[in-house]
């Protein structure tokens, strides 16, 4: 499986609107609606390691972590440090999840739970981050996802997730999530394939990114909030 996000920044309510019209043209399946946070944390600078506090005045590295919750991943959080090292962490129980009839593929499974083999975390990741560890992380921005669709096409191979992108409750742009679950190609046509589904589809012009963590080896989630990062933190 392969992503890519898609920011368009100069969106208006026409461009929105022409292009849910031209998805709903394709007779798609619809999935519902979903939305997003995105958070940017920058690490404390002052916050320096007992083996550095005689040789540093300052941490000697300034680190970013990346927080990205959709919604169609229920209690879960996926987080980036630094564009280099990804994880997952969920509070979904996977029976729990089972008898919602959602997928237990990012749940805490039962046998872990039983041996309290978990984070015992009551909110999300970067709920913990923002309330527990502020000596080492500092917010700085959120960004939300809101007045989502989610489309399937091409027999469910072709997932496309449209979202309106706010800061500080203003709109800054529509952004276009594509997955596409089977993909036979090599990794550095990834972004030709997209190129071709955008055009294909007649996407709005906007700043495409399919960056990935490690060509050779593909991180899924990791990925997806890599190429949020890069797309989101400049707006």
């Amino acid at each position: 499986m392969v992503t890519a996000v898609l920011l368009v920044q100069k969106a208006t309510p026409e461009t929105i609107t022409q292009f849910h019209d031209q998805i709903s043209n394709e007779l798609p399946t619809t999935k519902g609606k979903w939305s997003f946070n995105f958070k940017i944390f920058k690490n404390n600078q002052y916050s320096i390691p007992l083996e550095l506090a005689d040789t540093h005045t300052q941490a000697p590295e300034s680190k970013y972590l990346y927080t990205l919750s959709p919604s169609y991943l229920p209690d879960s959080t996926i987080s980036l440090v630094n564009g280099r090292s990804a994880g997952v962490f969920t509070n979904s129980i996977e029976e729990e999840i089972n008898e919602l009839g959602h997928p237990t593929e990012l749940s805490i499974p039962n046998e872990h739970l039983h041996k309290g083999a978990t984070t015992g975390l009551n909110d999300r990741f970067d709920a913990f981050v923002g309330a527990k560890l502020q000596s080492l992380w500092s917010q700085r921005q959120l960004i939300k996802g809101d007045g989502g669709q989610i489309y399937e096409l091409e027999n469910g191979n072709l997932s496309i997730r449209t979202s309106n992108v706010f800061l500080h409750g203003v709109f800054r742009g529509l952004l276009l999530e594509i997955e596409l679950s089977k993909f036979d190609g090599k990794t550095n046509d990834v972004k030709e394939k997209f190129t071709e589904i955008i055009k294909k589809y007649g996407f709005p012009e906007g700043d495409l990114c399919c960056d990935v963590l490690n060509s050779k080896f593909l991180d899924k989630y990791g990925d997806l909030c890599l190429q949020y990062s890069k797309s989101l933190a400049s707006i």
